[in-house]
């Protein structure tokens, strides 16, 4: 079949490369098999086989050799939704529904899809109670939302409607949001599907969701809190000073809350607030008693970053100065070395690059829109973060109307309801947070909230979890929604309905 021009030698190389292809087409079918076959090795519960090293051999060996014969027989083996086990079926009418499901979804990911628990001021007390509930509030509704998965690239879609110039402007939730977005799958409702499938028909990013499943499985026992993560806003001790330990700013307090943070069983992370810094009766300095607290978490430095998607960072700054304070020693202070890394991150996860970076600090930034206490904060010079600082206190602001990779900024220290219209700002790309408190000793308008920020490469979503919604007449959602942020289109649409009940006590 060469033509008679090819030389000898040449032949010879076309036959080779027949050979190699004829063997890679022969040998695709046998590796897709040993996928299948780890897949279910991998993903079978440990108490669904013997514990003893020869009873797990074998099992893989059958769960190897039945995989090896599904080529020739319409039997296949999949995994059970209700029992986690490997078992053996006729496709049925449950099959093709989970096929056209995966179908349907086939190139949907959780590379930088994530749930997120943002606790404000946490204020330890001595009934801790309140506190523990709202863990569990918490874990509860990580469970209800389970983790949106990503959908795969698309062409950027047009705005819905021209946007507000007016700085914090945002739009409710209309009919037009519902209309041009299909319902949000949920990876609770992918998880039975993918286990009903033969590997062969999975790609590699449904094969990965079933190993990070397995992996929470073994570690939490739960497939819930797959890329679940939480950052307190810092405020960790006692409200009241009583001179003791456990007081805000003792190591008492730093020991406390790391107990409490760590109940949750989630990877975590924190900035200091300003009552962070305010053990005067066991430190001489604000160095000594920053070092204590980063001591404490296993800290070398009081800020952080950390990566919780392939295009996600979270970054934290912390304020490092109360006994020094030139003017209000509660000033939420972030110095010149911190803003100096954080600029520095910043241009290093470009927006041109895919980044979304979201901002921790446990005072809003100067410029945000948020809602202030005027007789409290804002008159002792205390509202913002370095708001007696005029060299520096402009440069956030700066930063985030300059990069927009900045997507969300979250803060807390007002210790305010989320039912406040102005609880949420928009400043060009970025949405500004204010986070609530769990104690009940320390909330100032009787509210006891939690933020979860829940997202994917294309939306964000902002939720409220409310702690007090069983101990008041007025009837309310333990779970709300409050926000949607659609990063393609730069838009957000905000629950007003949420905000129609709000009183304005003397605090305010």
């Amino acid at each position: 079949l060469f033509p008679s021009s090819l030389s000898t030698s040449t032949k010879h190389i076309y036959n080779i490369m027949l050979l190699l292809s004829s063997t890679l087409l022969f040998l695709f079918p046998l590796l897709q098999q040993i996928t299948w076959a780890f897949v279910v090795t991998w993903t079978t519960p440990a108490n669904a086989v013997m514990k003893t090293p020869s009873s797990v051999m074998s099992s893989s060996k059958r769960s190897i050799t039945s995989a090896s014969t599904t080529t020739n027989s319409s039997r296949r083996i999949y995994l059970s939704p209700s029992s986690d086990t490997v078992m053996a079926s006729n496709h049925n009418d449950n099959d093709k529904e989970a096929m056209a499901l995966l179908q349907k979804y086939r190139d949907y990911s959780i590379h930088d899809s994530f749930n997120l628990v943002v606790m404000g001021d946490l204020h330890l007390e001595d009934d801790m109670s309140l506190h523990y509930q709202a863990r569990d509030d918490c874990l509860s509704a990580l469970s209800e939302l389970s983790l949106l998965p990503s959908p795969p690239s698309s062409p950027p879609r047009p705005p819905l409607r021209r946007q507000s110039t007016t700085p914090g402007a945002t739009n409710g939730l209309t009919d037009d949001y519902d209309k041009d977005h299909d319902p949000p799958i949920r990876l609770r409702d992918l998880l039975g599907p993918l286990k009903k499938v033969p590997a062969g028909e999975l790609n590699l990013a449904q094969l990965e969701i079933l190993l990070q499943e397995k992996k929470h499985q073994e570690r939490d026992n739960s497939s819930h809190f797959i890329n679940c993560h939480l950052v307190s806003l810092g405020d960790l001790g006692r409200k009241d000073i009583r001179h003791e330990p456990g007081d805000a700013g003792t190591t008492q307090s730093f020991l406390d809350a790391k107990e409490y943070l760590d109940s949750y069983h989630l990877p975590y992370d924190l900035v200091t607030g300003n009552h962070d810094l305010e053990g005067l009766d066991e430190f001489d300095t604000d160095l000594d008693n920053l070092e204590a607290w980063m001591k404490c978490f296993g800290k070398t430095v009081p800020y952080f970053s950390k990566q919780i998607g392939s295009r996600t960072l979270l970054v934290g700054l912390s304020t490092v100065r109360f006994r020094d304070a030139p003017h209000s020693s509660h000033e939420c202070h972030v110095d010149t070395k911190q803003l100096e890394w954080f600029e520095e991150v910043v241009r290093n996860h470009s927006h041109e690059d895919g980044w979304k970076i979201f901002v921790f600090t446990h005072a809003p930034i100067m410029g945000s829109n948020l809602r202030v206490l005027q007789n409290v904060h804002l008159v002792n010079g205390c509202a913002w973060m370095n708001h007696c600082c005029a060299m520096t206190r402009s440069r956030f602001i700066e930063t985030v109307k300059n990069s927009p990779q900045i997507k969300l900024w979250c803060s807390g220290h007002f210790h305010l309801s989320h039912d406040f219209p102005d609880s949420l700002s928009r400043v060009n790309q970025c949405t500004f947070v204010q986070v609530g408190v769990v104690g009940r000793k320390s909330t100032r308008d009787h509210t006891r909230q939690t933020r979860i920020i829940q997202g994917n490469d294309r939306m964000i979503y902002i939720y409220t979890v409310n702690h007090h919604y069983y101990n008041t007449e007025q009837v309310q959602e333990r779970l709300r929604l409050d926000a949607k942020i659609d990063l393609e289109r730069g838009e957000m649409w905000t629950n007003d309905n949420n905000n129609n009940n709000n009183n304005n006590n003397n605090n305010n």
